[in-house]
This record gives C-alpha cells, sequence and structure tokens, in this order.
C-alpha cells in the first residue's frame, strides 16, 4: 500500500503483495461478499507474504474465480513480480 500527501507526494510505503494480471492493469480485491478485479490499485488486497498470498490463491473458489486470466505476484511498493530479480 501506498500513502500520499494531500499534494499527492509519496508519504510510505509497505513491501506487501497483491495479485495482478499479467499486463498489471487489473488488481485482485477481496470483499466479504466477492472476489473481483478491478483497475483502481488503491482497491487491491494485500498479503503480507509469498506463502499468504499462495496459500489464498490455491483455493477452489479462487481458482474457478481467476479462470483463464494469466496472473502475477507484484510487490505493493515497487509493483515488480515478486519473483523478479532486483
Amino acid at each position: 500500500m501506498i500513502l500520499f500527501d494531500i499534494k499527492g507526494n509519496v508519504i510510505s510505503t509497505s513491501h506487501k503483495i497483491c495479485v495482478t494480471n499479467y499486463a498489471k492493469d487489473k488488481f485482485l480485491s477481496i470483499t466479504p461478499s466477492c472476489l473481483r478485479w478491478t483497475d483502481n490499485f488503491n482497491l487491491a488486497s494485500c498479503f503480507d507474504s509469498e506463502q499468504e498470498v499462495l496459500e489464498y490463491t490455491e483455493r477452489p473458489y479462487v481458482q474457478e474465480f481467476i479462470g483463464d486470466v494469466l496472473e502475477q505476484y507484484i510487490w505493493t511498493d515497487t509493483r515488480k513480480s515478486i519473483y523478479e530479480n532486483n
């Protein structure tokens, strides 16, 4: 999650993981009532670790929702794949 001041300057970043489609223009949003893809990065659901995101996305109902979408896991502060070498 990235926090901005009133002028739009970054004031804080958090090294978390979110699920995105391969083009990185849609983000998985998890609400109590449903899963959905959103184009608003601020509504993306975040995970604290690789293990946590893998366990969540391997759940059958999540796999069914994702379907044929090529998803990837990215760091919220850099938007790079968690598997990318720095």
